[in-house]
């Protein structure tokens, strides 16, 4: 953890405070700026289970990684468009779909209307329910490489910058 007033290391229990109505989690040294707040409780001693035997123990599948080709894909860009067109050549509605995606309507709602992005999971059920492709492979995507521009050390923001100024008028 880093004091959010001189940004070293909190070495040891942080301290709070109240610095221009803002609320600081800071190191012992800069504690005094401000007023200084309430400090946080001690935490309790972390409980240890009681010993059951494990075979009682409910055994829990481990969380799945998605596929490295998964992973290594992005969404197309015109994704809201693909889902809803799909979804409406299929006579579904929007709560049809949500239902079978497992997710909220306002989900479905608003990735239809691309104020959202589905995650890589929703993206690879919806491409099974819809029968659409919706994550394509980042080689295959025309991303534009950054033009680099080369600016000597001695060059300053008013160099670049553009500044216009209003036109003085007589009153």
């Amino acid at each position: 953890m880093f004091c959010e007033i001189c940004g070293r290391e909190i070495v040891g229990k942080p301290g709070r405070s109240l610095v221009e109505g803002a609320r600081l989690i800071v190191c012992q040294q800069c504690s005094d700026i401000g007023t200084r707040l309430p400090s946080f409780p001690d935490r309790p001693a972390p409980r240890r289970p009681s010993m059951v035997p494990s075979h009682t123990m409910p055994t829990h599948a481990p969380i799945e990684k998605l596929p490295k080709a998964v992973e290594e894909s992005d969404l197309i860009e015109e994704y809201p468009l693909t889902i809803k067109e799909a979804r409406a050549k299929l006579g579904l509605s929007q709560q049809d779909l949500a239902f079978k995606a497992k997710e909220k309507v306002s989900v479905i709602q608003k990735i239809e209307i691309g104020k959202m992005l589905p995650t890589m999971r929703l993206a690879k059920e919806l491409e099974h329910i819809l029968r659409v492709h919706l994550l394509v492979p980042r080689d295959e995507l025309d991303i534009p490489a950054p033009r680099r521009q080369t600016i000597s050390p001695g060059v300053t923001l008013g160099d670049i910058a553009l500044v216009r100024h209003k036109e003085e008028s007589d009153d």
